[in-house]
C-alpha cells in the first residue's frame, strides 16, 4: 500500500449513515452534520503524491502486536534482533520483525529427502488477516516480477505450484496453503528499524530479493556498499537485490515510520521440490524489452 492515510472509522458503518442529497451550493449536505457525533474527523489535507486513503475495517492492530512481541520476546543478541526504533505510544506499526512461509522442513530436518510441512509461522490469524489484505498487491508485484524478472517468476511459480500439491490437504488444522499470494516463498515484514551493513544468507545467488518501502513521511536511504551506491527508499519505492550478493544498509530516516515488505526465496525449498535457480538476466534482455540492441557485441 502506497503513502496510506488512515480515518479512524469503517466504511461500510460510514456509508449506512450517509444519504444520497441533492448537491447544495450553500452549505453541507443534509445528514453531514450528523456524522461528526458517530465518526471522528478526519483531517488528511492536501495530497500532492500517491495515495491510499484506509478506513480501520483492516485494522493493523493484530500486525502491531505481533511485530511488538518478536522484539519483547527475543533473547537473541544477533544484528537482527538490534535497531528497532519503537515510536512513541506505540505508532502505527510499533517495531519488529515477522518471517512468513507457507512451508519449510521441520525443525533440524533439512536433507532434501526430508518431508515439507505448513510452516509455523503462516498459521496465526493475525498473519492470515494481514495476508488477505495483502493479496491483490501480492498479485501486482507478481506481475511486475514477471516482466523485469521473467525466469525468476518462472522459478518462483514452478516451486510454489509445486509446494501447493505435496501440501495440498495434508494438514487439516493448518489454512489453506494455496491461498498464499506470492511466487516468493517468504515474506518479511520489518517496521521501524535500521539495519547494519551486511550480506543475507538463505538464498542463492541468482535469486532476487524484492524490497518494498511502505508507510509515509520518511526519507529511509538504501546504501549498497560494494558498489557506492545509495538510493532514495522513500515509501512506494521497489528495489530487486541480490541480497546474498550486495552488501546493504539502512540507516536513520528522519520522520515518520518506516515499514518494508522483503519478498525473499528458499534455496532449500526450491531443492526440495526439484526447481533448478534462475540464470542471471542480462543487459541485453533489458534493452530488447525498450527496443534498442545491445552494441556492445557487434
Amino acid at each position: 500500500m502506497v503513502n496510506p492515510y488512515y480515518v479512524d472509522w469503517g466504511v461500510d458503518r460510514f456509508a449506512e449513515m450517509t444519504k444520497v442529497s441533492t448537491p447544495k451550493s450553500d452549505g453541507p449536505l443534509t445528514n453531514t452534520d450528523q456524522l461528526p457525533k458517530y465518526f471522528s474527523a478526519a483531517i488528511i489535507s492536501k495530497i500532492s503524491v500517491p495515495a491510499t486513503i484506509v478506513d480501520r475495517q483492516g485494522s493493523t492492530k493484530g500486525l502491531w502486536t505481533l511485530l511488538l512481541e518478536t522484539i519483547m520476546s527475543s533473547t537473541q543478541q544477533s544484528w537482527q534482533s538490534q535497531g528497532f526504533v519503537v515510536p512513541e505510544g506505540g505508532g502505527e506499526f510499533g517495531a519488529g520483525r515477522v518471517t512468513v512461509s507457507p512451508a519449510y522442513f521441520m525443525q533440524r530436518h533439512e536433507r532434501l529427502e526430508d518431508p515439507m510441512v505448513t510452516s509455523a509461522s503462516y498459521k496465526p490469524v493475525e498473519v492470515q488477516e494481514w495476508l488477505a489484505t495483502l493479496s491483490a498487491t501480492e498479485y501486482f508485484w507478481n506481475a511486475i516480477t514477471a516482466v523485469l524478472a521473467p525466469d525468476l517468476f518462472k522459478v518462483g511459480t514452478l516451486a510454489i505450484s509445486r509446494i501447493i500439491q505435496e501440501l495440498q490437504g495434508s494438514d487439516r488444522t493448518s489454512p489453506p496453503i494455496c491461498d498464499w499470494p506470492s511466487i516468493f516463498s517468504g515474506l518479511e515484514i520489518i517496521a521501524n528499524c535500521t539495519t547494519l551493513l551486511h550480506r543475507d544468507f538463505g538464498g542463492a545467488p541468482s535469486l532476487f530479493d524484492l524490497l518494498i518501502s511502505l508507510c509515509s513521511g520518511h526519507e529511509a536511504k538504501l546504501t549498497l556498499a560494494d558498489v557506492g551506491a545509495e538510493l532514495n527508499y522513500y515509501p512506494g519505492t521497489m528495489v530487486f537485490i541480490y541480497r546474498k550478493v550486495l552488501q546493504h544498509s539502512i540507516g536513520p530516516w528522519g520522520p515518520g515510520e518506516r515499514l518494508v515488505n522483503a519478498h525473499f526465496m528458499r534455496d532449500k525449498i526450491h531443492s526440495r521440490v526439484g526447481v533448478s535457480r534462475p540464470p542471471f538476466p542480462t543487459q541485453a534482455y533489458f534493452l530488447k524489452m525498450v527496443g534498442q540492441q545491445d552494441s556492445s557485441w557487434l
